[in-house]
């Protein structure tokens, strides 16, 4: 038996490319003294994967020679912890591979599959549900009847967003690059209204429609010229959470823009950069609050399911060009 394994070939500059990584046949490692060895179900593919492949620093690097770092989902098929027995699932950090022999460091949480499938503990239930509840309820202090605009409306995180805001009495706008992707985040993703970045005649004057009372909170997940076009419509004392940066495909040279100074003064505004992993502190309550939402139908995952490691190569760029429907995994 083997363990298929993707592994960063090079350093990418911008958008990571499939020349990026390399598939090789690695052993099968036994559990570690003090982890698990997991056979992995599920492993994710995430917009902040270019960041941990660039040139340019980052709070978060994966060196060469290794294997693509990643959150999964998986079975502990032999385990050193008595808090982890065979046959338990568990989502952690395992890696763009077949089988994965981590320390107890890598295990974040049980998965329980009588709440909900595989897949929702890799999105919803995952990481990327708690960057939205964080984010939106703790960061951005979310009241009910506030108008919030997430960009990337129908991502991961953008689609958590939407419903977590309709569940709390917000008024929730979503820009995203497609039609379908648009009349999904009115349908399932809890959005009131919709934009379509990409076929906007003028964006800024779209935003401006869609909220005549201005923007109480911006969720961005792309800054760059999108974000131009919504800054000019944040109400007085708006708050801004930075997820991401998508729409810069490099910062080398570092691309220039509009001055943000005079608004935020004037407008008093909070422009909070926003990592969740600064806030583990918060993950307990978040992930009981997303588990009951998940239970009443508040919250629904979607996904799309890339078979085998031999997609994951190009599988970054399909995120950066649109092209997923969903929460876009991996089962190796």
């Amino acid at each position: 038996m083997v363990n298929r394994q993707v592994l960063v070939a090079t350093r990418a500059t911008g958008i990571p490319e499939p020349d990026n990584f390399r598939i090789a046949n690695g052993k099968i490692s036994p559990a570690p003294a003090n982890g698990v060895l997991v056979r992995v179900v599920l492993t994710s593919v995430d917009p902040a994967m270019r960041g941990w492949l660039s040139h340019e620093s980052n709070y978060m690097t994966v060196p060469t020679g290794e294997v693509m770092r990643a959150l999964g989902v998986g079975e502990v098929i032999e385990s050193n912890l008595d808090e982890w027995a065979v046959g338990d699932h568990v989502y952690g950090w395992f890696g763009w591979q077949q089988y994965a022999a981590v320390d107890q460091s890598a295990l974040l949480w049980k998965v329980d599959l009588d709440i909900a499938h595989e897949g929702a503990w890799l999105g919803v239930l995952g990481l990327n549900g708690l960057t939205a509840w964080i984010g939106l309820k703790h960061l951005a202090r979310a009241k009910p009847g506030e108008t919030v605009i997430v960009t990337t409306a129908a991502g991961a995180v953008g689609g958590a967003v939407g419903q977590i805001a309709k569940a709390c009495d917000l008024r929730a706008i979503g820009l995203t690059g497609d039609d379908g992707k648009a009349a999904v985040a009115r349908a399932e993703l809890g959005y009131a209204e919709t934009i379509n970045y990409r076929s906007a005649t003028d964006l800024s004057a779209a935003v401006a429609a869609s909220a005549q009372d201005g923007i109480d909170i911006f969720f961005d997940n792309t800054g760059g010229w999108i974000a131009d076009a919504i800054f000019p419509h944040l109400a007085q004392n708006a708050r801004i959470i930075q997820c991401g940066t998508a729409a810069t495909p490099s910062w080398i040279p570092h691309p220039d823009g509009p001055r943000r100074e005079r608004e935020m003064l004037v407008k008093r505004l909070s422009w909070q950069g926003f990592v969740v992993f600064d806030h583990t502190e918060m993950f307990a309550t978040a992930l009981d609050d997303l588990k009951a939402m998940f239970r009443a139908g508040q919250l629904r995952s979607r996904e799309q399911t890339l078979d085998t490691l031999d997609m994951a190569p190009g599988a970054i760029g399909m995120l950066y060009r649109g092209e997923n429907r969903g929460r876009l995994m991996i089962r190796p």
